[in-house]
């Protein structure tokens, strides 16, 4: 930790509102680049400066916790804190997709359904053929685990089995791109 960070430190912890302002003034910058980063895409409808404020609310009001002689700087005090803050906000405006049957298989032109599309095409898309083949044609086409077997000339338990490892990779890359699965 610099000597003038220390000297910061000491400054908030007497209620110097003069060193809060040049605090912001150096690192307003970084807590904005990972509060963007974290809300990249989920944007509409959060206030991004109201995260950035609440960050630095923060810090002066826990400023008499701060200890100067600990830790690795208000640099990555704040970054952990902007951290945190946005990703709570990420989790209270994620979008709850539960993946069913009826849902992929009868998905109709509504706006909303459009994206859920898209956000179900991308994921499939990070699948091997040979998985989404199977995903395909069992959820959006309807066939039977029987039919597929005939199809591709396998065994039906190595369709069901390929089908189960596919659905688990596919809920898996959906719950990784933010997206909760729901049994």
């Amino acid at each position: 930790m610099t000597d003038k960070e220390i000297d910061l430190i000491r400054r908030l912890k007497t209620g110097d509102e003069s060193a809060l302002e040049e605090i912001i003034k150096v690192f307003n910058q970084y807590v904005a680049s990972i509060v963007s980063k974290i809300l990249y895409g989920y944007t509409d409808g959060i206030d991004i400066q109201g995260i950035i404020n609440y960050v630095f609310f923060q810090l002066w009001q826990n400023s008499d916790r701060l200890d100067a002689s600990i830790g690795s700087g208000l640099k990555s005090y704040l970054g952990t804190i902007a951290r945190n803050a946005a990703i709570n906000e990420k989790r209270k405006i994620r979008q709850l997709y539960p993946l069913e049957e009826h849902i992929i298989g009868e998905m109709p032109d509504a706006y909303d359904q459009v994206e859920l599309r898209k956000i179900l095409s991308d994921a499939l898309k990070k699948l091997t053929p040979e998985e989404q083949l199977i995903l395909i044609a069992f959820y959006f086409q309807g066939k039977s685990i029987k039919t597929i077997a005939a199809e591709q000339q396998k065994k039906e338990s190595t369709v069901k089995s390929t089908l189960k490892r596919s659905r688990d990779k596919f809920r898996n890359i959906l719950v990784k791109g933010g997206f909760v699965y729901e049994t």
